[in-house]
């Protein structure tokens, strides 16, 4: 848009200043060559140097001072200790103000919210005055599509209402003991490692992402993908690690791609590799979704009674039954895609990472999972085969999920821009600036959560303070219209996995490798940061390369 401008700008100064005679072509198309780029120049300085520094309405709001010319804070993101590091500095230095500016990549302005009411007014009073910047939809919307995450005003209520179904309480009833089975493989692969030894080592993260896979593939997609035993090398899954766990070079690549779109001609491997896994994903999906229409509408696409309905056979019979009724096509195959990589790509990776993390805070401390373990073995005592509502009875479980996500959210950054001015919290906010939600700000505030807000303790769950008592103090989901719809399916899938692991298997502590004999970290190496360390850049909080867990069976 700035070149146009210095465009039409200059060709207009050329007509106007050229005298009378006729000039030479070559003179006069270096004349404008000259003039184009002294515009374009002198308007890229105003932007990125003068403007954000001398002009800016947002330039007395607190936040960092130290920006890179070009770069702003990005480089210090990107080389931090893990995604969101840099901005709880931020929050612990300016704990109450509403919002805390810092440029990013070319003199562009951040406004990061911090206070209780502005992350109120951002999710539910504004909330669709912001929608989600393009350089957020090129980074994230390549790897999770763009079905309901991208879908901004009244397209986002309606696709909301159609999809609220599969996420019902009763839904989450039905699909219970889907979560049950595949949480009892997951106890067999434990069975598998330990077989006839004392201790074994389990590592998380790929386990958990098999685990999570295989219930999705069920549950969202309507098929077993068997990934927790699969030798495929191009499994959906090893697809799906493939565009979300990409190195160091791949996650730079899509970095930059959010900004300057390079990735059609960045001649890298890594980059390859990203575009065929994605390409590959897509076609697969297509595939599934076409034979599951054709299975539909020939009758041999069969469930049992009572079975809850997954999420592809839910869209495509209520796209039939709302295209009888109106006339009109509610969902293209395209949008389908772009529905079930949004499901498929959050349900899986945090979901997984969630369980790995629970497992690195049982591992680390004991006495938490002794309490956890007495909970739920005095319910199996009474109710072996416990349905929905009686897991739902479990008030330390519930906890301790709650502050699991808490500290270590899967979903830690959330991106929007204003669509017009805007004023919140007295500060005013011009239309086209960026917003930040970075989740563990909020729920890591001690203004909030008070003092302790840093230690991990389910137990303050029990007793509220004001300020932690609202929602908007725990944004794991997000709150307001735009609150994760998955929510309960995440909670639920969590709680099948632990009511099955915590009471038959003890976790000893985190090792430093793989294997039987790997040195077990203690003395405070076995803390976030030291010898566990965080994945980044990464879109979820996850832990960096294997998380390395010792089991022991229970006696």
């Amino acid at each position: 848009m700035d070149l146009l401008a210095c465009v039409g700008l200059t060709i207009l100064e050329s007509v106007a200043l050229i005298p009378g005679r006729e000039l030479g072509y070559l003179y006069a198309v270096k004349r404008f060559l000259v003039v184009l780029l002294l515009q374009y120049a002198s308007l890229k300085l105003y932007r990125i140097i003068v403007y954000p520094r001398f002009f800016s309405p947002l330039r007395h709001l607190p936040g960092p001072k130290d920006h890179n010319l070009i770069f702003g804070q990005e480089v210090m993101k990107f080389r931090a200790e893990n995604p969101v590091s840099v901005q709880l500095q931020w929050m612990q230095r300016w704990p109450k103000a509403p919002f805390i500016r810092y440029l990013s990549f070319a003199g562009r302005e951040v406004l990061l919210v911090n206070s209780l009411a502005a992350h109120k007014a951002v999710l539910q009073t504004h909330v669709y005055d912001f929608v989600k910047p393009p350089f957020f939809a090129r980074l994230v919307g390549e790897i999770t599509g763009v079905g309901l995450l991208f879908a901004e005003g009244e397209a986002h209520k309606r696709e909301r209402r159609l999809l609220a179904g599969p996420f019902s309480v009763p839904s989450m009833r039905k699909l219970l003991p889907v979560f049950q089975t595949k949480a009892k493989d997951l106890s067999d692969v434990f069975e598998k490692i330990l077989g006839d030894k004392s201790f074994a080592t389990l590592e998380a993260v790929e386990t958990f992402s098999k685990s999570t896979m295989d219930t999705i593939g069920v549950t969202v997609l309507g098929i077993e993908l068997d990934t927790l035993s699969s030798m495929y090398p191009l499994s959906f899954q090893e697809l799906y690690r493939r565009v979300l766990h990409q190195d160091y070079l791949g996650s730079l690549i899509s970095v930059i791609n959010s900004f300057i779109p390079i990735r059609n001609i960045a001649p890298f491997e890594a980059n390859r590799r990203f575009i065929q896994a994605t390409t590959d994903l897509r076609s697969m999906l297509r595939d599934i979704i076409e034979q599951r229409a054709v299975d539909l509408a020939d009758g041999t696409f069969q469930r049992k009674i009572g079975e809850s309905r997954d999420l592809l056979t839910y869209m495509l019979e209520e796209a039939e039954l709302r295209r009888k009724e109106t006339g009109k096509e509610v969902w293209s195959t395209d949008d389908i895609i772009g529905h079930l990589l949004n499901f498929t790509s959050a349900g899986h990776e945090s979901t997984a990472a969630t369980l790995a993390w629970s497992l690195y805070i049982l591992a680390t401390n004991h006495s938490v999972q002794d309490r956890l373990r007495s909970e739920i073995s005095t319910l199996l005592k009474e109710t072996p085969d416990p349905d929905y509502d009686t897991i739902s009875t479990l008030p330390y479980l519930h906890n301790f999920i709650r502050e699991v996500l808490r500290l270590l959210p899967p979903s830690h950054m959330i991106q929007r821009e204003a669509t017009q001015d805007l004023t919140i919290e007295n500060v005013r906010i011009p239309s086209g600036t960026q917003i930040d939600l970075a989740i563990p700000l909020i729920q890591q505030n001690p203004s909030v959560w008070g003092a302790d807000a840093a230690v991990f303790d389910p137990d303050r769950w029990e007793t509220p303070t004001t300020s932690s008592a609202s929602p908007f103090a725990f944004e794991a989901f997000l709150q307001g219209p735009r609150m994760c719809p998955g929510r309960n399916f995440a909670v639920v899938l969590v709680k099948a996995a632990l009511v099955e692991l915590v009471p038959r298997w003890r976790f000893v502590g985190i090792e430093s490798g793989g294997g039987v004999g790997g040195k077990l970290l203690e003395g405070g190496e076995e803390r976030v940061g030291r010898g566990v360390r965080f994945a980044n850049p990464s879109l979820t909080l996850r832990p960096r390369g294997e998380l390395c867990v010792r089991f022991e069976r229970m006696g």
